[in-house]
């Protein structure tokens, strides 16, 4: 059986200058991927499992550095 898993993730912004966030995600993020929130893009730097998934949820923690605003194009 192959099911699909979702993920909850809890982003960390190194340097404390963001307060971070905890997003749902349909797919696993990867160091060097970018992510958008609340208007800012930031680059991936580590990805952990916090616990192994249970059925098909996965718990991750990841830590990120802010890169730029987002714009429009974004």
């Amino acid at each position: 059986m192959n099911e699909e898993v979702f993920y909850k993730v809890s982003y960390v912004v190194a340097g404390g200058e963001h307060p971070g966030a905890i997003i749902n995600m349909d797919t696993r993020p990867e160091e060097g991927e970018e992510v958008m929130f609340d208007g800012r893009i930031f680059e991936i730097l580590e990805v952990m499992e916090l616990m192994p998934p249970v059925g098909n949820f996965g718990f991750l923690h990841a830590t990120c550095r802010y890169v730029r605003d987002a714009n429009g194009d974004d």
